[in-house]
């Protein structure tokens, strides 16, 4: 009949951050069937999202320890706090004779907890990025390289001055079809009109090209802010029995 003398199981306890807050690692059941070794215990003293990391250290009757490696369960370093908690150990499968005497001991230890950095980073701007913006959207990209909001005002003057192109082309629309259908001095009067409407739909029309040939020209050549290369960072880190840490980095 095959059996296992459990020699002495151990109570594993660790403190913790301070005096007060420490795990429990309640006296283990063990229990043997077939080849599998199963280990339950409760686990305490830690909060909702703290893990423990959880051993399960085999010792023989010379008192060689046995590094279990077919384990699975709720063991290693990602162990939340509760009950019924549960090792399995598959004894054969580590070449270990079911037989034999072992004394087990589980044991615990909080893990440090780090709570991830808050970073900061401006992502750098492409050349590239800074002139298609423009393109749509004049002086978009020049703010992206400077940062600056105002020279989103190439916006207004560029589409400003092709709004008023196409008013006053419509306007030369208007003024020529009343010059079709009028006659006299109404119709020398309309002629008029329809000329110089489209005399200054052109000019605003040349000047909004212009003003986009110079926002592209600029955002071709404008420097480019390095925001890449700065970035703050801080973080705050549990000390076991001291506290918190809290850490600033500035990178320039």
């Amino acid at each position: 009949m095959k059996r296992v003398c459990l020699l002495s199981i151990t109570l594993s306890v660790c403190l913790l951050l301070n005096a007060q807050d420490q795990i429990r690692i309640s006296t283990p059941q063990v229990t043997v069937l077939g080849n599998i070794m199963t280990v339950k215990y409760d686990l305490a003293g830690c909060g909702t999202g703290d893990y423990v990391n959880i051993r399960l250290i085999v010792l023989n009757a010379k008192g060689d320890t046995i590094r279990p490696v077919y384990v699975s369960g709720d063991i290693g370093s990602r162990v939340n706090c509760g009950f019924g908690k549960k090792i399995e150990w598959n004894i054969a499968g580590d070449n270990i004779l079911v037989d034999e005497d072992f004394e087990i001991q589980v044991t615990g230890k909080k893990v440090e907890q780090v709570i991830p950095a808050y970073i900061s980073v401006q992502p750098s701007v492409s050349r590239g990025n800074i002139m298609l913006s423009s393109a749509f959207v004049p002086g978009l990209g020049q703010k992206k390289a400077s940062g600056n909001g105002g020279h989103l005002v190439w916006s207004w003057l560029v589409y400003g001055t092709a709004g008023a192109s196409l008013y006053f082309y419509l306007q030369h629309n208007n003024y020529y079809n009343d010059y079709k259908e009028a006659s006299g001095a109404e119709r020398d009067n309309f002629f008029d009109k329809s000329v110089s409407s489209y005399n200054l739909s052109q000019y605003m029309l040349y000047s909004a090209a212009g003003l986009w040939a110079v926002n592209m020209i600029w955002s071709a050549a404008i420097p480019v802010k390095d925001n890449g290369g700065k970035k703050m960072s801080m973080g705050l880190t549990k000390i076991p029995e001291k506290g918190y840490l809290i850490s600033a980095k500035w990178t320039f």
